[in-house]
Formats: C-alpha cells, sequence, structure tokens
C-alpha cells in the first residue's frame, strides 16, 4: 500500500482506533467511531488480523443477540528493538507490540568517538537480535545524544559529547543492518515512554524537558509527538549575558541548566567560600551527590539545584506563554531523581505566571527511571508499526 493512500489511512485509523482510542471495540463500534462502513471496518481488520496486529477476544455473552467481536492489538507476535545512548552506556531492549519489555542488554563505550559509538550500538543490535526467538519488525528506535534531523536520521552536532561533525547515524545503520533505523533524540525518547506508559492524559497538550548532560525538549498535541527540528529547546537564550554554550551561543538553557551547569555552580561556590561543601571537599563532586545531599536538605546543595532551577522556571514561562501546554512533565537523569528540583522548577515558574496560568498548569516529575529513553525509542520504533508491514514497498496482504 502507498503510504497516502485512502487504503492505508483506513488501515492506520482503524488501528489506532483499537490500540489507543477504543477499549476492546467490535467492528460495529469502529465503523460508528470512524464514520466508515461495516463492510469498509470488516476488511481493513481482515488485514490487520492477517498482519499479526490485531486479534480476536473471546465473547462474552450478556443479554439477547450475538454481540461483536472485541478486538484487541495483538501483543503476542512482533517485537520492536530499541537502543538508547547515556554516560558513554548504549542500552538496549526488546519489547512486545504492547510496550512490554521482554530482554535488555548493555553496552560500554569506551570514548565518545563517533566512530566507536556507531560500531559499538551495531554491535549491540545484532547481538541483541541474535537473542531473540519472536518475529521483529524490520526496522530499530535509536536515541542518541544531540540534535537530529528527523527526515535524514542525521546528527548534526551533540555539544555535551563534542560532537560539531555531522553524524549520518540512520544512514549508517541501514547499510550495516539491511533495515529501517528511525532516529530520536533520547531525552525527545524519553518523552515517548513517558507519554506512551506514564499514565498522562493524552487529550492534552504536554511540554516534556528532559535534563541531564545535555537538554532536549518535547512537544505533544492531543497524544501527538511534534518530530522537527524547528525547535531547539536546549538552545533556548535565557540570558545573553550568561555561560558561553557550545553551540556558540551565550545563556543557552542547556548552558545554564544542564549537569556541566550545575557542576560548575557548585565548584565555583566552593573558591567563593570554603565553607561551602566543605565536608565534601575530598572527593568529587557529582550531579548525584548534590541530588542526594538536596534532597536529605543540605542547604548548599541545595542552592546549587535552585540555580538550575531559576534557568529552567523561565524556560517554562516562555513555554507557557507561547503554546500555552496543560501539563511539564521534567524528566532524563536530573530532572527524575531530585523532587526537589521539580519543586523549585515549579515555583520559579509560578511567581511569574499569572493566576489562571498557574491553575492551568501542571508540573510534574518524570517517572520512567533508567530505562525509559531506551523504552521510548522502542516505543518509537512501534509507531512505525503500519509503515513497516503495510507500507509502500511492503508485501501486499489480502
Amino acid at each position: 500500500m502507498q503510504n497516502d493512500d485512502i487504503e492505508f489511512i483506513n488501515c492506520a485509523n482503524v488501528l489506532k482506533a483499537i490500540e489507543t482510542d477504543l477499549n476492546q471495540p467490535s467492528r460495529a463500534q469502529i465503523a460508528k467511531y470512524l464514520g466508515l462502513s461495516r463492510t469498509a471496518v470488516s476488511m481493513v481488520v481482515k488485514k490487520l488480523i492477517a498482519a499479526n496486529l490485531v486479534t480476536e477476544l473471546e465473547i462474552e455473552k450478556s443479554g439477547r443477540g450475538r454481540p461483536g467481536t472485541p478486538l484487541a492489538l495483538d501483543g503476542s507476535y512482533w517485537h520492536a528493538i530499541g537502543a538508547a545512548y547515556s554516560l558513554r552506556l548504549w542500552t538496549f531492549c526488546v519489547v512486545n507490540l504492547n510496550g512490554q519489555p521482554i530482554l535488555t542488554h548493555k553496552e560500554h563505550v569506551e570514548t565518545t568517538d563517533q566512530d566507536e559509538t556507531v560500531e559499538v550500538l551495531i554491535r549491540g543490535l545484532r547481538h541483541v537480535e541474535s537473542k531473540v526467538d519472536k518475529p521483529l519488525l524490520p526496522g530499530y528506535g535509536i536515541g542518541p545524544p544531540g540534535l537530529i534531523d528527523p527526515k535524514t536520521g542525521t546528527v548534526f552536532r551533540a555539544d555535551d559529547m563534542g560532537w560539531i561533525k555531522e553524524l549520518p547515524l540512520k544512514r549508517l545503520v541501514e547499510e550495516a543492518t539491511g533495515k529501517k533505523a528511525f532516529i530520536i533524540n533520547r531525552y525527545r525518547a524519553n518523552g515517548v515512554a513517558e507519554l506512551t506508559f506514564g499514565g498522562h492524559d493524552l487529550t492534552k497538550n504536554i511540554m516534556y524537558i528532559g535534563v541531564g548532560t545535555g537538554i532536549a525538549g518535547s512537544v505533544y498535541f492531543e497524544g501527538t509527538l511534534l518530530n522537527s527540528t524547528k525547535y531547539r529547546f536546549g538552545h533556548m537564550v535565557i540570558d545573553p549575558h550568561g555561560p558561553l554554550c557550545g553551540c556558540g551561543q551565550y545563556g543557552c538553557l542547556q548552558a545554564m541548566a544542564s549537569e556541566k551547569a550545575l557542576l560548575s555552580y557548585a565548584h565555583a561556590k566552593m573558591e567563593e567560600d570554603p565553607t561551602f561543601l566543605a565536608s565534601y571537599a575530598d572527593q568529587p563532586i557529582t550531579a548525584k551527590l548534590l541530588i542526594d545531599l538536596a534532597e536529605q536538605g543540605d542547604v548548599h546543595a541545595q542552592s546549587c539545584l535552585s540555580h538550575i532551577a531559576s534557568a529552567l522556571g523561565i524556560a517554562i514561562l516562555t513555554i507557557a506563554n507561547v503554546i500555552a501546554p496543560d501539563e511539564v512533565v521534567i524528566g532524563g537523569p536530573i530532572g527524575e531523581a531530585s523532587t526537589f528540583l521539580v519543586d523549585e522548577i515549579r515555583k520559579a515558574a509560578y511567581d511569574h505566571l499569572l493566576d489562571w496560568q498557574v491553575k492551568a498548569l501542571t508540573i510534574s516529575k518524570g517517572s520512567q527511571g533508567d530505562y525509559g529513553s531506551v523504552l521510548g525509542a522502542a516505543a518509537f520504533l512501534l509507531e512505525q508499526k503500519m509503515e513497516l508491514l503495510l507500507g509502500e514497498g511492503c508485501p501486499t496482504i489480502s
């Protein structure tokens, strides 16, 4: 099927109705919901069942008449591989069609060199694939660091990795494996996981902010990810007189609120004031140490987190006045680890919003943990299942 023909569109709409919009609907319920004829829906469902995307459930008899057969996503057949990078580590997972993980694997990367990073990624993909005896979608969902062109799958820079040369990741993976690669920034992948598995109201507009060695944002309108390079949340200028960012600008959000900014502020305060974190002067000051101390009530560590919270609050304030999201979720390795940080971000944003904006905006902490990015990368691949199995160039299923 062509991806833009009416047959493909009907298949996609029926699958979405079964997967997310309706609860175990019958063919008649789908027809009514989508405004299609029962005959058209029945033909589409036949194709989806033949493609092992949909299954029929047992009929529960109640009252008179023959009830329609309930339909659900078939989570037993197809599986998907996801991969995501963080702290010189590629994490891999295999999930079923419902997003439930059945296997995880990790591969260490010795350096931040682009060639080695790709080499370890491809090695890990092959290893995981060899361990799975289930049918796999013919593609991979991959969450690298950096700014990514969603059309070409090219990482055109990753300042926190020192990558200023373009990395054609999609092309390299596809040439090495013969399968399609779908590339999404690692923190945006975490956002996909949060929206897919975090129990959020998908009818609302949600902004996800991942905070770690870098900063990236995802925008969702009514559950749909805006996958574009036209916004670079981490490089929103917060203070034009602020610190120099790796991108060449001054005062970017990433330069003022990432892990590097947090540690730079802590070290600067320690140099200014010998009593600042004096009990920990003989050990490495890490983001984890500062977060743990802040959660325990250490005022010095809390001041460090409050410093980056101020910049994040200003960023949210700007977003709130432009796209007015219903919810902002703070995630990533730092965001998810610190309740104190999220509380401070909330205060920093709410202090400058109007009363009605405060009532309309929820700021919450992400919930996906260490495997959020890789689960999100796999979920990003699952979103492409129609294209991979029934799209242009795929075998015709009748």
